[in-house]
């Protein structure tokens, strides 16, 4: 590699036997990439300097212009999500610390996220690349961007026919873990509160992991149907919901949000948590520490997130026909004090 110009994924995958495709997933951090090969992939990518956009802003004469894209749905504030605001916050450091700008922009979504109409930052050809959050992108959605021609990395996103790079939770490894983890505390009836038969994929995933878990122990299912946005309306149906099925001695929330919102008002309600109700969410957002008592939760490492996203994006803009890239990030459980052995009620 005894050349002027910055490296490229390219000349680490020749230096090291790999593909870019592997580079791009090594700096990914993407655990099912050989742990060899990862080690190996990382190490020369340090012994060269490679710096995750150097590469683009020499092809393009000037440095990268990024976008961060939030959905937007009943008012809500993208730098009040708790989920999102984490990853796209590690996202602008990386791009600022690797000499890029970033712009922040919405995108309006419908009740089950799929895009009402292609964000200006994607159409005007004023980026270089987008970050979509929590979006589902339809058949007409894929068409409009892929011919507005701005290269997408879906963070927590979804796309009909997997066309863009995206960047995803194991959403139902994850729920099983938790569920898991009640059936080992010796609960028997385990409810599912924030998810619906048809509602967004990573929640449907949750939902589907919860199935298999307590199918596989011959336990029966008990869903509480509500979209998990709907977090006051949730908690009131969870606790009607507990309250008409005594035999439920364990919740668990297809999120962190909706779950804290159904223990506060299971405690208003006289339920003692966990002496009565054993509660476990997802997401290991702020408010699972502090809600009372603390919840037990699967942990998504927003920050892995975040640089996932980041190396993806920089293999898309050094490799634009490239085939697409998941990257799987794999949630881990965070005991706290939710979870207690059941008691009759």
């Amino acid at each position: 590699m005894d050349r002027t110009d910055a490296p490229t994924m390219r000349d680490i995958a020749v230096a090291t036997g790999a593909s870019p495709r592997e580079v791009a997933m090594a700096m990914a951090g993407d655990s099912a990439l050989d742990q060899a090969l990862r080690a190996r992939i990382t190490r020369t990518a340090n012994d060269v300097g490679y710096a995750a956009l150097a590469a683009v802003h020499e092809r393009l004469g000037r440095p990268a212009r990024l976008a961060l894209v939030f959905k937007t749905f009943r008012g809500d504030d993208p730098d009040a999500n708790r989920f999102y605001a984490p990853m796209s916050a590690a996202i602008t450091i990386a791009c600022v610390k690797g000499g890029g700008g970033i712009e922040q922009a919405t995108m309006s979504v419908d009740g089950h996220y799929k895009l009402l109409d292609v964000p200006a930052a994607l159409r005007n050809r004023s980026c270089d690349g987008a970050f979509v959050f929590g979006a589902q992108l339809d058949a007409e959605a894929v068409a409009k961007i892929r011919s507005a021609g701005c290269p997408v990395v879906l963070v927590d996103g979804y796309s009909d026919g997997d066309v863009f790079d995206a960047v995803h939770t194991d959403n139902s490894e994850g729920a099983r873990t938790l569920v898991e983890r009640l059936i080992d505390a010796g609960h028997r009836d385990i409810a599912m509160l924030g998810s619906e038969p048809v509602c967004y994929p990573s929640i449907q995933d949750r939902r589907r992991g919860y199935s298999e878990a307590v199918r596989a122990h011959g336990l029966p299912e008990h869903f509480v149907d509500i979209s998990y946005v709907l977090t006051d309306a949730g908690a009131v149906m969870g606790v009607d919901y507990v309250q008409r099925h005594p035999s439920v001695t364990a919740v668990f929330g297809a999120n962190d949000l909706v779950t804290v919102a159904f223990m506060q008002l299971a405690r208003d309600s006289g339920f003692r948590l966990p002496a009565d109700l054993s509660v476990g969410g997802f997401d290991d957002i702020d408010l699972a520490a502090l809600v009372m008592p603390a919840l037990t939760t699967m942990s998504v490492d927003k920050t892995q997130m975040a640089r996932a996203a980041f190396a993806l994006m920089a293999y898309r803009l050094e490799h634009p026909d490239g085939e697409p890239l998941e990257s799987l990030v794999c949630p881990q459980l965070v005991e706290r004090e939710s979870i207690a052995l059941p008691r009759p009620r």
